[in-house]
């Protein structure tokens, strides 16, 4: 902003001055009386007035670039400046968006539990001891076929006792059949 206010105050009004000097020295050689001399003087006032005009123009086109340098760095500064007054807005709306949310909420009860304590006396765990499986437990149990071992049992000494019973009849007709044909 200094800077700014410097070239546009007195570095380009200054340069603009030395400009206004030429002209009077013109008319002055002019109104000589060596006509010849006074021309070569007005050519030098001219070739120098133009080689002036020239850095004239070139000091004030960088002057004009320096200060649109400095009025973008200035536009940058606002902008960065706006951005961040924006977000520091927007994180406000957030945190009373977020207030008002948690005014419609209700707050949970949470109980608190005692922390677990260990027992002082431990019990000491029981010994494994192996056991042979006993898979005949299981047999009665479900809906499949039912085989019972007693039934199988009585069922197999019902057909022995069968058996016996028939081949006993049996020995006896054979025995019968011997006797009736010896007596004949």
């Amino acid at each position: 902003s200094r800077e700014l206010n410097s070239l546009k105050d007195h570095v380009i009004p200054k340069n603009s001055k030395k400009d206004s000097k030429i002209p009077c020295n013109s008319f002055n050689n002019c109104l000589s009386p060596d006509k010849q001399r006074a021309l070569e003087e007005t050519k030098a006032y001219t070739t120098q007035s133009l080689a002036s005009v020239a850095y004239l123009i070139n000091t004030l086109a960088n002057n004009v670039l320096q200060m649109l340098d400095i009025q973008a760095s200035q536009l940058r500064r606002m902008e960065s400046s706006i951005n961040h007054i924006s977000q520091t807005v927007d994180i406000h709306k957030e945190k009373v968006a977020r207030r008002e949310i948690g005014i419609l909420t209700t707050n949970k009860n949470t109980s608190r539990t005692h922390k677990i304590i260990a027992p002082a006396n431990l019990e000491r765990p029981v010994r494994y001891i192996r056991k042979p499986i006993d898979y005949t437990i299981l047999d009665d149990i479900g809906h499949g076929v039912k085989h019972s071992s007693r039934n199988d049992k009585k069922y197999l000494f019902s057909r022995e006792l069968f058996t016996l019973q028939r081949n006993a009849f049996v020995c006896e007709l054979i025995i019968l059949l011997h006797t009736s044909q010896s007596r004949m």
